[in-house]
């Protein structure tokens, strides 16, 4: 049977001076989920792809809240509303105007916590009747409640010299995605810590470090071009916010140098996660045997450009 291919024309592009149009392969496409709020733009679109992506890294009642492509807050908890609360308490001035991503119905009462602050959408499996009534008040709030995507095993992006293709990265993050190489082992708190911390960096722009505690990000630096800033901007936020706390740390990619490493250990830092394949892995093993900081090694980097 063939394909129904759909031109759909979009508002604008990434700019208001640009013409956009998205071509859609599915029966129904994204717009017929929407239930409220002004028309889904491309940009919208761009954040609604990245987020989607990184919430499908969680089983547990999950918050994420995307601002350009890059989550500004992410938690797990017992319940949505909890979850959501840690979300936006991890950077609230980056979550203004940001999208929620949620994997849990939004009930009443967390649609008032919702309604509170400013978001440009909110994505979730279901909203309950009354909540839909309040937040629906809002009348450019989109609200969306998100389809089931068919997972695919590749995928691409338009160069100046084509389209490059790739195998998408399935590797479950889990306990076996991690290996001690230092001597002192992480208690078991600190480890799922770090499993959550690996599922977030995985969507992060590199260089790509964050800080964790109790499945919530504390500080998150994306983006930057060397790995040292980037890690100095996600302790920078983490001061700003939270009080001096037990945190772990994840990244994209191997930390080079030991400079990081003393960083992290001045910030009360004692459990790292990153990638080997440095000419200083020895040192930075080292390091960590002499301070007595858990360091595991992951399976492979995960590098997002």
């Amino acid at each position: 049977m063939k394909k129904t291919i759909k031109k759909i024309k979009l508002r604008y592009g990434e700019n208001p001076n640009q013409n956009a149009y998205l071509i859609s392969n599915s029966k129904k496409s994204i717009f017929e989920y929407q239930l409220n709020g002004k028309q889904i733009s491309y940009n919208n679109l761009v954040d609604l792809d990245s987020g989607l992506k990184c919430l499908a890294e969680f089983k547990e009642p999950t918050s994420i809240i995307i601002k350009h492509t890059n989550p500004c807050g992410v938690a797990s908890a017992n319940n949505i509303n909890n979850a959501f609360l840690k979300s936006y308490q991890s950077d609230p001035k980056s979550a203004f105007g940001g999208i929620i991503f949620l994997n849990r119905k939004v009930s009443l009462s967390l649609s008032k916590l919702i309604f509170e602050t400013f978001f440009e959408m909110v994505v979730a499996p279901g909203f309950d009747k009354q909540a839909l009534s309040l937040l629906q008040k809002k009348r450019n709030l989109i609200l969306l409640k998100y389809p089931i995507l068919n997972k695919q095993t590749t995928e691409y992006k338009s160069t100046l010299f084509g389209n490059l293709y790739q195998t998408k990265d399935l590797i479950a993050i889990n306990k076996n995605f991690i290996k001690l190489v230092s001597e002192k082992k992480a208690s078991l708190k600190s480890i799922e810590d770090l499993v959550f911390a690996l599922k977030v960096a995985k969507h992060l722009k590199s260089n790509a470090v964050v800080l964790c505690n109790n499945k919530q990000t504390v500080g998150l630096g994306h983006g930057q071009t060397n790995r040292v800033d980037a890690l100095k901007f996600a302790i920078h936020n983490m001061n700003k916010y939270f009080k001096k706390k037990i945190f772990v740390c994840a990244s994209d990619g191997f930390f080079p140098f030991t400079d990081s490493l003393h960083l992290l250990k001045k910030n009360g830092c004692k459990t790292i996660a990153q990638p080997s394949g440095s000419i200083n892995d020895k040192k930075i093993i080292s390091f960590s045997y002499k301070h007595k900081i858990s360091l595991y090694f992951i399976k492979h980097r995960l590098f997002k450009h």
